[in-house]
């Protein structure tokens, strides 16, 4: 296992998040030439973190019928990540009028400058969609359902900016867990930092220690709770769904989905395989560390 060589710091996580924004503002203003893309509505599933509910709220949603969601597909290649990596390149002075071919309707093309041509950027913003098309959502319709849908435990805000974008009828449904209980069950499910931690981003960004672990929750918490609000998303804690406080079903109906959440709630998967506790001391430091970002989804100490 390879060392952290992630800083887990929430104001850079936000500071990408309005730079990503800006550069899809500007693509935006730039694109002469739209592609028509299909009005598809997947539904996003996004936990703050691990072992915080994502699997059984996946499940749940699927007890409507019509959609498939995709369960962390190859997930620490973080491939959505990656592709907005090149976007935050784009900025007010980059690229210039003379890149896109279509603001050039009078160019010669054997006499001009032609060094940095481009195709429109319409056609960039719909390659990015095809891309994610074609490996999540054609492979779901070819088994027969209608829609589909994605959970992860490592996205951001910043990945939520990009799948607006890209689908601008999409729903996400966020689930979040006291960082201490999830923390636990980590513990339970074999996390044994130093010697066993978890890949957030392959080949050498890990969680491996309890302190890496509450600041990659606090910046996760924070991260979302940026555009939670802004998107128009819906967000549920896990522990007001497994004590049946929650309305599952009614944000269920609010994507256009017909579930019945107890079915997947009934069913006992992925419990646990020690019995490990935590030190006053570990609780106490989790908390410390992750205090900005339980205060977003009211949780005391």
């Amino acid at each position: 296992m390879g060392s952290s060589q992630l800083s887990f710091e929430p104001e850079a996580a936000l500071a990408r998040i309005g730079r990503l924004e800006q550069s899809l503002r500007v693509l935006d203003a730039a694109t002469r030439e739209p592609q028509t893309l299909a009005e598809d509505e997947p539904v996003f599933v996004a936990s703050i973190g691990w072992r915080s509910g994502s699997t059984l709220i996946q499940r749940a949603v699927m007890t409507d019928p019509s959609i498939l969601v995709w369960g962390e597909p190859l997930a620490h290649m973080l491939y959505l990540n990656r592709l907005i990596e090149p976007l935050l390149g784009i900025s007010e002075d980059w690229p210039g009028q003379s890149h896109w071919l279509s603001h050039r309707p009078d160019v010669d093309l054997t006499r001009d400058w032609v060094a940095t041509l481009a195709p429109d950027a319409g056609h960039l913003r719909a390659a990015y969609r095809a891309f994610v098309d074609t490996w999540l959502a054609v492979p779901a319709r070819q088994r027969g359902f209608k829609r589909w849908g994605v959970k992860q435990v490592r996205w951001t805000g910043e990945d939520a900016v990009m799948l607006r974008w890209l689908y601008p009828k999409c729903h996400f449904l966020v689930v979040v867990r006291h960082p201490v209980s999830a923390y636990l069950s980590m513990r339970n499910r074999g996390f044994d930092p130093p010697t066993v931690g978890h890949l957030v981003k392959w080949p050498d960004h890990w969680v491996s220690s309890l302190d890496d672990y509450a600041r990659f929750w606090n910046t996760l918490a924070l991260s979302w709770g940026s555009v939670i609000d802004r998107l128009g998303m819906s967000w549920i804690r896990y522990e007001d769904f497994i004590e049946d406080r929650a309305n599952l079903d009614a944000i269920g109906d609010s994507f256009g989905l017909k579930m019945r959440s107890e079915v997947a709630r009934s069913a006992k998967v992925g419990g646990s395989l020690y019995e490990r506790t935590l030190t006053s001391e570990e609780r106490d430091r989790i908390n410390e560390l992750t205090a900005p970002g339980r205060r977003l989804y009211s949780y005391d100490e």
